[in-house]
């Protein structure tokens, strides 16, 4: 039984690494009021495929690389998490094409 418990807590442990870790996402960079009509303030979002992930930085919307008027193809690193339904990526940093 200690056996099966350490390898459990072992495989937790690095399943929470593993979300710990930066990840890429190539999409669509727009602003969630002014191109998608989804917010009542300018905020940077990433469109991939068919969901949308808003941005932020420090704990604070994100608008440092705003897209507010038409959309760019963009590349953003960061971490994932969801909070109040809505995917969120802490952004580590963003390259528009």
């Amino acid at each position: 039984m200690k056996k099966f418990l350490s390898i459990v807590a072992l495989a937790a442990l690095s399943t929470f690494s593993v979300r710990a870790e930066d990840q890429k996402f190539e999409g669509t960079l727009a602003c969630a009021k002014c191109s998608l009509g989804t917010a009542d303030a300018c905020a940077d979002t990433l469109k991939v495929g068919d969901v949308v992930y808003h941005l932020e930085e420090g704990g604070k919307v994100k608008t440092g690389a705003h897209q507010c008027s038409g959309t760019a193809k963009a590349t953003v690193t960061g971490k994932v998490e969801e909070r109040d339904g809505k995917k969120i990526i802490a952004v580590t940093s963003i390259t528009k094409e």
